[in-house]
């Protein structure tokens, strides 16, 4: 029995002696950071690798969004809401907050998931699977195969902004450095298709009112050219009364209405119809992913420091507990002796319940 156990029950455990049973127990301690580095070490065999790879891109305004931001908007506010990932007086689908909200939405992911990539759990560079089946989700639900898929991708995918320069970074975790390349360079894919249908057909939207505006437009202005004309056949010379000037009048003004509306219309028209071929708000690629050469995980040097933070600090905590037992047991014999008994026959219920169980 350890000295500090020899202690008679009526001394009290003071610090120092407590001090003492730790010390006495080094062995203990030194045991216990070993098998806590130990540990590490065993997961980093038992732990898949991770790699990281990083895209960036800047998101791009179209020409009207620009004009509109130039004209609302004061230069300090304006500075301000960007800052934010904001869009000034132009479309706030255009804003790098918007696409990092789209990260997180539910039709880019699935498109993601969806998609091939070649299968780096084949040796044959031609494989290809999804990424719901290089994840391996063993679930009969197909819906629920791909929501698990979305799960681990929104975990592995990070995104942030830069409001001053509209720079919109992403980084992709992965086991395999080509795979989480490929899905980075995927994503920006994504993003840019998703561009290139919605600001279309939000164009082709346009142009189509537009175009049927203009029609009406020209229909009008020749009803009215041609009530203007027929006046003028009807009063040729005669239109010298006050009536007859009035009606002039209106006549001149109907005709003169209808043809700065139809001018105005044209010239929208015909800017919605640059907008729909050449004017919507791609995105300009700054870094492609390439395969990362260092993983992530496992980093050692950073494991080893970890793990002897908390190895020895889990050892002296044991070993403090123990030397408080000591003590308690040393002080007190009998509820020991009734802790043993009561722990003893603990043990013959749950290796009686096993002997059961197993015999059934």
């Amino acid at each position: 029995m350890q000295p500090v156990e020899q202690a008679s029950a009526s001394d009290h455990l003071s610090f120092t002696r407590w001090i003492a049973g730790i010390l006495l127990r080094w062995r203990l301690v030194a045991a216990v950071t070993i098998l806590t580095l130990l540990l590490a070490l065993v997961s980093t065999l038992v732990i898949p690798p991770v790699y990281r790879s990083r895209a960036s891109f800047v998101a791009n305004s179209s020409s009207s969004s620009k004009l509109q931001g130039a004209a609302g908007g004061t230069v300090g506010l304006g500075g301000l809401i960007s800052q934010l990932g904001g869009s000034v007086g132009g479309d706030p689908s255009e804003s790098p907050n918007f696409y990092i909200q789209l990260f997180n939405s539910r039709e880019l992911p699935t498109r993601l998931v969806q998609s091939r990539f070649p299968n780096p759990r084949t040796e044959d560079p031609r494989d290809s699977a999804t990424l719901v089946d290089i994840f391996r989700i063993k679930k009969k639900d197909s819906q629920r195969r791909v929501e698990i898929a979305i799960e681990r991708m929104s975990k592995a995918l990070k995104a942030g902004f830069d409001g001053k320069t509209n720079l919109v970074s992403l980084s992709v975790d992965s086991q395999w450095p080509e795979l989480s390349a490929q899905i980075a360079n995927r994503v920006i894919e994504l993003v840019s298709s998703f561009n290139r249908e919605t600001r279309v057909s939000r164009a082709k939207s346009k142009r189509l009112f537009l175009q049927s505006r203009h029609d009406s437009a020209r229909s009008e202005l020749r009803q009215a050219e041609e009530r203007q004309r027929f006046f003028y056949e009807q009063n040729r010379g005669l239109i010298t009364s006050p009536s007859l000037r009035s009606e002039e009048g209106r006549i001149r003004r109907d005709v003169e209405l209808a043809s700065d509306l139809f001018l105005n219309i044209q010239r929208q028209l015909e800017i919605a119809r640059l907008e729909e071929i050449n004017d919507a708000a791609l995105i300009t690629v700054i870094d492609s992913a390439v395969p990362p050469r260092k993983a992530q995980w496992p980093r050692y040097g950073v494991l080893l420091a970890t793990a002897g933070i908390v190895g020895l600090p889990l050892g002296l905590l044991i070993a403090g507990s123990i030397t408080v037992l000591a003590d308690w047991r040393a002080r007190n014999p009998e509820s020991w002796s009734d802790f043993e008994h009561s722990l003893g026959r603990a043990r013959s219920d749950v290796r009686s319940a096993i002997g059961i169980r197993r015999a059934g």
